[in-house]
This record gives structure tokens, sequence and C-alpha cells, in this order.
């Protein structure tokens, strides 16, 4: 079954507008302690305008990112939400009018993510994650996710968002491989566990941390599955581990979750 990003991206944006509109601005989001919920409101704000400026200056290159200035921040709810709207409204209106295959500038590595159509499915995604942290915020029921939406945010956040790495960095395969099984789909992902480090030539920025690549088949020495919405909040630091079903391996159990809290926040 094929998904409509953009379909997605207006509903879950609709969603977090109506559970952010409930919420006191002052509120603590749970899911990102930092903010408030008018933080939030104004970091999906400004996701949603970058977005739609890559869209239709258009960018293709990274050089071009230094002639976008961003505006600044919105002052009180009321001109948050409508800064939000009309955000949102210019995402929607470019994703539109640009082809899916268009080329737009990603930070991916992956040259085949560097479209239009990626990112409206990295909008969708991004919408849905934070219309949750908003009805979480206001202690509301998680409303209902797509199945198929979800599993197909696990398979963004396993083989791009975890298995994107920097071209500077090395990634050193260790003992044991771990399937994710979701189980109202019938998808499966299988990640080899390993260590990724590396320096990078120019900004002397290090990284040496517990990491996961996502590879096509293996034999597992761990299993975690759940409904994809499940798997797809907990992967994304949304959700908690024990609602998941685990066996096998409780190392490379571990290896995982080590691998999450330093990968995703």
């Amino acid at each position: 079954m094929s998904l409509d990003f953009r379909a997605q991206l207006e509903h879950q944006s609709q969603l977090f507008r109506t559970a952010i509109e409930a919420s006191e601005p002052s509120a603590r989001v749970p899911t990102c302690p930092d903010w408030n919920a008018d933080d939030l409101l104004a970091h999906l704000t400004e996701v949603q305008w970058f977005w739609s400026t890559v869209l239709a200056t258009p960018v293709r290159h990274a050089s071009q990112l230094a002639d976008i200035h961003r505006p600044e921040r919105a002052d009180g709810r009321d001109a948050l939400l409508s800064a939000f709207d009309d955000a949102h409204a210019k995402l929607c209106d470019a994703l539109g009018s640009t082809d899916v295959g268009a080329a737009r500038w990603m930070w991916t590595r992956d040259p085949g993510l560097h479209t239009a159509g990626y990112i409206a499915r990295r909008q969708a995604h991004e919408a849905l994650i934070h219309r949750v942290d908003a009805e979480l915020t206001i202690a509301q029921p998680i409303s209902h996710i797509d199945p198929v939406l979800a599993a197909d945010g696990v398979d963004e956040i396993l083989r791009v968002m975890l298995g994107g790495h920097p071209e500077w960095t090395t990634f050193a395969a260790q003992d044991g491989i771990v399937r994710f099984e979701a189980v109202d789909t019938g998808d499966n992902w299988t990640v080899h566990l390993g260590r990724l480090a590396g320096t990078h030539p120019e900004s002397g920025e290090t990284v040496d941390e517990t990491s996961m690549l996502p590879i096509d088949s293996g034999e597992p020495i761990a299993t975690i599955s759940g409904r994809a919405w499940e798997l797809d909040l907990w992967l994304w630091n949304r959700g908690d581990f024990d609602m998941l079903e685990r066996s096998g391996d409780t190392v490379a159990l571990q290896h995982v979750v080590d691998a999450l809290a330093e990968g995703l926040n």
C-alpha cells in the first residue's frame, strides 16, 4: 500500500495544531524536557518553513543554504499559531507544485533521497512525531497512527536516520544481529550491531558511539517486536521499551537501547 505523504503531512499537522492549541504556552513537553509547548510550536513552524524554502527557491546544493535567512520567532501564542499556519500552507503548496523526483538538497548522504519526494516523506514523519509530543503535553491519549505510515517510519529511522552514517566515520561491526518485527503489518528489518567512530577532517568533531547498521538479511541473536506504531514511537524515544516483546541475547538488546540513546533525540 502506497502512502500519500503530502496528505499525511496535512493530517498530522492538523492533529498537531489541535493539540498544541489546547496546551498552556508554558506547559513542559515531557518527551522534549527542554521545551515548553510554545517552543515545540516554534520548532515545527521553523522546520516546515525551512523545507518550503528549500522546495520553492529551489535549493539543490549545500552551498545555497547560506542564502537562506530564517525569520525571527513570532512572539506570543496567537502570532506563533499564525506563523505555523503560514509555514504549513507554504510547505503544502510547494510540495503540490513540485514533481516528487525533482532534485532538492537533503542532509542525508544517500543521493537517491535528494528529492522533493523524500522531503514530503520526512516532513510527514516529522509532523507525526511532534503531534505525539503535543498530545502528550496535554496528557491526551495518543490518537490513531496509521500502521502503514508507522511501518514506513520504522524503515526510515533504521535505514536513513540511524543508517546514514557520515562519510568521515567508520562502522566497525561487532558480533550480533537484531531483527525488528511489526506484528500488525508483517514488516521486518535487520540491523548489525557495531560501533561508529571518526573525526571530521575540517571541524575536528569526533564520534565514538554505539551504533547499528541496516542489512538486508542475517540470522538474529535477538528480536524486538510490536505493533508498527509502538516500534516507531519507541525508536524515536517516545515510547516505553516495556510495551514491546523482546527475546534473545540481552547484551544485544541493551546495545540497541544504547544506540538509540546516542543516536536520536
